[in-house]
């Protein structure tokens, strides 16, 4: 399988879950009107929450605790700023990033002169499940956090489109005053979103620091929150997108750090990446096949002609195979440049946000 083994099926689920749930979160205060663009924040402090709680106790599931405890606090931050006084939510979150990346960095260098290193979470191997080849490691020996994630990503779909609650939230990122005059709490349904927010994002924060890492470093979230964020707008503020999106960044990320090691980039690599154009064309077809206006279509089809040209000299590079080398700098940046390309590709579907997202609701104003 050359670098697309098994380990690194595991790599990109482990890079995965702390993304996912921390987008979750995010999905969920986004459909209700508020958006936390402080989500790297709330992570940082998770992440430095429970690796404090945990060189204290010495007990990792209460390490986990202090990480929620944490993210919870910002939560209530946010929830403040933007729900009860109305702030503009990009400044307040704005803000609240800054806040976690100097509060987080100035206690970590205040209380631990000498950084301590945790074991990781072990790894749990379902019976069965695990002895099936390929899949049976990567999905079924994981540890319990991504197994926890799992579990929340399922709850929160359910409660999103089968329950009473989750209708009304969705209902509130659209038209809070209909869901006012329908005697529904605006204010406690935008207040729940916020706060679940916190509490995955502290989580995931605590599991890259105690879970994953083993210790806390000065923003070694490295921009995930961002790439959160970002998930759920490439995803179309739905879970199934979103996680499409957040495995596509995962995948890019487990790549490069394989890269980094192997030097020139293998055959595998350029055959991969003709494949997502070529999956990338079919679904754009798909898409511009309802268009109607001449502009639309000529722009259908000199995107498909420079996707198959691209496709082309991505084929030539695999029979070639020649010895490319490129700066580590340029890999660590390529999740956060296929971030930057996938929401360009899909800014024309803005029209998709909630229609309230990040507008103070009023009640004077009914």
């Amino acid at each position: 399988m050359g670098i697309f083994d098994v380990a690194f099926l595991v790599s990109a689920i482990t890079i995965a879950a702390p993304i996912l749930l921390a987008a979750t979160g995010e999905l969920v205060s986004e459909r209700a009107g508020v958006l936390n663009v402080g989500l790297e924040g709330v992570l940082l402090v998770g992440a430095f929450g429970g690796y404090l709680v945990m060189a204290g106790t010495g007990n990792i599931a209460v390490g986990f605790l202090g990480g929620i405890v944490g993210g919870l606090l910002f939560g209530v931050l946010m929830g403040v700023l933007a729900i009860e006084t109305k702030v503009d939510q990009i400044v307040s979150g704005i803000a609240l990033t800054l806040l976690g990346y100097g509060l987080t960095a100035f206690l970590n260098d205040d209380v631990f002169s000498k950084p301590r290193a945790f074991d990781p979470l072990p790894r749990l191997a379902i019976p069965v499940l695990s002895d099936v080849p390929v899949l049976g490691p990567a999905l079924f020996t994981q540890d319990a956090f991504i197994y926890a994630t799992a579990v929340v990503v399922v709850v929160v779909a359910l409660a999103l489109t089968r329950t009473t609650w989750g209708i009304n939230l969705k209902a509130t990122g659209e038209s809070p005053v209909s869901v006012d005059a329908a005697g529904v709490s605006v204010r406690g349904l935008r207040w729940a979103g916020v706060l679940f927010s916190g509490v995955c994002a502290g989580a995931a924060g605590a599991y890259i620091s105690i879970g994953d890492v083993g210790v806390f470093r000065e923003a070694m979230t490295g921009g995930r929150g961002y790439l959160a964020i970002a998930a759920v707008l490439f995803g179309g503020w739905r879970l199934s997108g979103l996680g499409l999106a957040v495995a596509i960044f995962a995948v890019t990320d487990a790549t490069q750090l394989r890269l980094q090691a192997v030097g020139d980039i293998p055959r595998e690599v350029w055959v991969a990446a003709a494949l997502l154009i070529l999956v990338a064309l079919g679904t754009r077809r798909v898409r511009s096949a309802a268009a109607t206006s001449r502009l639309d279509r000529r722009r259908a089809s000199a995107a498909g002609l420079a996707g198959l040209a691209a496709v082309a000299v991505l084929v030539v590079l695999a029979i070639v195979r020649p010895a490319v080398t490129l700066p580590v700098s340029l890999w660590l940046a390529m999740p956060y440049v296929l971030a930057l390309v996938a929401l360009a590709a899909e800014g024309k579907r803005r029209h998709k946000a909630p229609e309230a997202l990040a507008v103070p609701y009023l009640r004077s104003e009914v």
